[in-house]
């Protein structure tokens, strides 16, 4: 065998995925543990039936806390229909604001979703705040100075970037709607706000 031959022996191996390591067992793994066990006991000294029971105990304590658990993530979640929330997510590898009005709220499989007015979607995990009406003017007034910046739509109301301004106003409109004016003069609501500037 010549040198290079050895050496490729020693070559580690790249081609492999890597999988993903969970740090809790839940139900279906519980059950899989369960089941492997049962097919793989020893025929001379089955598992006793106190034992069987227990374990089937122990799995149906372990369903109950987690379906707890979801209820209780999505009456929190639901609790929140009608008011505005404060979310900061990572789309594109950037962190940006993400304001809203709750109006639904569905469950993806491991979290509640909400929906929000204008029909944006935000996990319930990344919700920072809620706020009713005097919230939202409240944080209007906390940008009051500061550089941000704003989302950029298209006619057709598709968002396609953001520029920095300045807030130079905050204003509650007719409709109950507050509104922050920027240092050229424009308009603008808490869901435009895509993150601070730095000053």
């Amino acid at each position: 065998m010549s040198v290079e031959g050895i050496k490729n022996l020693f070559t580690p191996n790249t081609n492999f995925t890597q999988r993903e390591i969970k740090k809790d067992l839940g139900k279906d793994e519980f059950l899989k543990i369960l089941l492997t066990q049962l097919q793989n006991q020893d025929p001379l000294n089955p598992l006793k039936d106190q034992e069987f029971i227990a374990q089937m105990a122990q799995f149906t304590s372990l369903e109950q806390m987690q379906n707890l658990a979801e209820t209780s993530q999505i009456q929190q979640a639901t609790s929140l229909i009608g008011r505005d929330v404060k979310a900061e997510v990572i789309r594109n590898g950037m962190s940006e604001l993400t304001y809203g009005q709750v109006i639904a709220v569905h469950h993806d499989g491991e979290e509640p979703i909400l929906t929000l007015e204008g029909g944006g979607t935000v996990a319930l995990s990344k919700v920072e705040s809620f706020f009713g009406s005097d919230g939202v003017l409240q944080e209007a007034l906390g940008y009051m100075g500061q550089n941000v910046y704003v989302r950029e739509y298209d006619a057709m109301g598709q968002e396609i970037g953001h520029y920095e301004t300045k807030i130079t106003n905050v204003l509650e409109g007719n409709n109950g709607r507050v509104q922050l004016q920027t240092q050229s003069g424009e308009m603008v609501e808490l869901k435009d706000i895509w993150n601070l500037a730095q000053n």
